[in-house]
C-alpha cells in the first residue's frame, strides 16, 4: 500500500521537479500525497516549458521582494519563492544590511552617525556590528576592569612614580594612584621636612595633605609617629 507521507527534505526537494503522479511512483506513495505536499510548501505543479533557473537570475534572489523580482523575471511568486528557499537564501528585508569587508574597515575610524549616514541605515546597525567585531569607537578608550591587587603589589605603591609602577604592573597610572591614596602611602619623591613636620597638628590633617600635595593619611600617620595630636 502506498505510503501518504514524504520523510526527508530530500523528497521535498523533488516536489515540482517532474509530474505529481511520476514522483508518486518514483517514492512508493499516493500521487494526492505528493499534491497535498506540495501545495503545503507553496510549489508550483512540474511545467516542462517553464525555463531553466540561469546563474544571473539566481544572483537576483533575496535582493528584492519575491513579488518584484517575479515580476521582472516574468516567473509566478512561488517559483521565485521556492528557488530561494531551495538556494536557503533568506528573504529580502530592507532594514537588513548586508555587511562588506570594505564596509568592516570603516568602523571605528569616525564616528557611528557619520558611518551610517554613508552607508544609508541606522546609527544603532552601525554601533551593534562595531561592537560585535570587538571595536571601539574613535576617540574613546574601552574601561579595562582592574584585577584586584595583591600584597606584593603595594608593597611596590611609594617606590617609584606612579607612572613607573603602572608599566611594571600593567596597569592604569589612575588605578595605581587611587590605592596608594586609599592606603595613605604618599607619592614617591617626598620627603619629610622640618618645615613640613612643623604643620603637624596646628592645622587639619586634610588641608596640611593639600599643601605638601600628599593623602591626608599619610599626614595623619607622620603625626601620630611624632606623637602630635590632630590639628582642629
Amino acid at each position: 500500500m502506498p505510503r501518504e507521507t514524504l520523510r526527508t527534505p530530500d523528497e521535498d526537494r523533488l516536489l515540482g521537479t517532474m509530474p505529481d503522479r511520476a514522483l508518486a511512483e518514483r517514492l512508493g506513495c499516493s500521487r494526492q500525497a505528493i499534491t497535498e505536499r506540495r501545495r503545503v510548501l507553496h510549489i508550483p505543479p512540474f511545467n516542462p516549458h517553464r525555463a531553466p533557473w540561469s546563474r544571473a537570475e539566481e544572483e537576483l534572489l533575496g535582493t528584492m521582494p519575491d513579488r518584484r523580482l517575479a515580476r521582472r523575471l516574468k516567473r509566478s511568486v512561488e517559483s521565485v519563492a521556492t528557488r530561494r528557499a531551495a538556494k536557503r537564501i533568506p528573504i529580502f528585508n530592507p532594514k537588513k544590511h548586508h555587511w562588506t569587508p570594505e564596509d568592516d574597515k570603516l568602523l571605528g575610524t569616525r564616528p557611528d552617525a557619520q558611518i551610517a549616514m554613508f552607508l544609508g541605515i541606522s546609527r544603532l546597525a552601525v554601533h551593534h556590528r562595531r561592537r560585535r567585531l570587538g571595536l571601539s569607537a574613535p576617540g574613546v578608550r574601552e574601561y579595562t576592569r582592574q584585577e584586584p591587587w595583591q600584597p606584593k603589589e603595594e608593597a611596590l605603591l611609594g617606590t617609584a612614580s606612579d607612572t613607573e609602577i603602572a608599566r611594571r604592573l600593567g596597569r592604569t597610572v589612575a588605578n595605581v594612584s587611587h590605592h596608594r591614596h586609599r592606603l595613605g602611602i604618599p607619592a614617591h619623591g617626598h620627603h619629610w621636612t622640618p618645615q613640613a613636620d612643623a604643620l603637624l597638628g596646628k592645622m587639619p590633617d586634610k588641608k596640611v595633605a593639600r599643601r605638601l600635595g600628599i593623602t591626608p593619611k599619610s599626614v595623619a600617620r607622620r603625626r601620630e609617629r611624632l606623637g602630635i595630636a590632630a590639628g582642629g
